[in-house]
């Protein structure tokens, strides 16, 4: 069985537009590409595809990947920003814990930066897990690369996504408060933290595959073959408008059925995870 190489690796991320002094954002499958050469351990895969961003994007460059913690909040499970692990990916737990990376704090959302511009992008405190303060915003901002490893267009891994669509403004999403602790530095971080989510009911799926076909088919984003599986890229440069223009036309065009809403019923869960109803006076 062929095993991906280092050197195969790096070429793969360069047809996909990644070079030196990039920021890139990373959120992978690894399982679908297969064997990599010369380790079979988690650790030893992790760091061969870490090495491999690091090596591409340079000294100047940044590698960064969502960190999110999916206990927080059940049954007030706290957040401790040194310590929860990220439940995201493999790869995204493993860079967390590497010497001089850098962590967001938002509970929920939170971002994870090794290099250069990692404090620039992950420093500091952001209350709204998609607000303007927050790493999607500043990977915004700085043209971030946004990569999903292993995840072709008809599959998921764009969590910046759900940044676009609070920048728009969906009518199937709202903001939800989160009043479990947060810890840093031994000490508790005042709140509240927020964030923008999906209610959960009314058919309301998320799928991100018309999203990066489309940015395929209008030369926006670049595909390739990574070992059995193929990776998909795009900049958040052309990411954002391109995705406003989507939703101009379909707004629910991140969904895999439309809505079906009811008068007077937005069911949603708490900030606790029990769920609740809001009712509201129809007559």
């Amino acid at each position: 069985m062929n095993r991906l190489t280092l050197n195969e690796l790096k070429a793969a991320l360069q047809n996909l537009g990644i070079v030196r002094g990039d920021i890139v954002h990373v959120q992978s499958d690894l399982r679908r590409i297969g064997l990599v050469d010369s380790t079979l351990t988690n650790d030893g895969i992790c760091d061969f595809y870490l090495n491999g961003l690091l090596d591409v994007v340079g000294p100047d460059g940044t590698v960064t990947a969502c960190t999110a913690f999916e206990d927080y909040g059940h049954y007030g499970t706290p957040f401790v920003r040194e310590e929860s692990p990220s439940r995201t990916d493999t790869l995204s737990e493993y860079l967390r814990t590497r010497p001089g990376a850098v962590r967001s704090m938002h509970p929920i959302v939170s971002v994870t930066g090794l290099g250069a511009r990692a404090e620039e992008i992950c420093g500091g405190c952001h209350y709204e897990g998609f607000g303007y303060q927050s790493p999607w915003s500043r990977l915004h901002r700085a043209n971030a690369k946004i990569l999903t490893l292993g995840l072709s267009a008809d599959l998921g891994g764009t969590t910046f996504f759900h940044y676009v669509e609070r920048l728009y403004g969906m009518p199937y999403v709202y903001t939800k408060i989160f009043d479990s602790p947060v810890f840093s530095e031994g000490r508790e971080v005042q709140g509240p933290f927020t964030m923008s989510v999906r209610y959960l009911d009314f058919d309301i799926e998320n799928t991100p595959v018309r999203v990066k076909n489309s940015m395929l088919q209008e030369n926006l984003a670049q595909q390739t073959h990574t070992g059995r599986a193929r990776s998909w890229c795009a900049a958040t440069k052309d990411i954002v408008p391109h995705m406003m223009k989507l939703f101009d036309q379909d707004r629910w065009v991140m969904l895999k059925n439309p809505p079906s809403f009811r008068p007077g019923e937005l069911p949603m869960d708490g900030s606790t995870g029990e769920r609740a109803f809001l009712q509201r006076d129809t007559e």
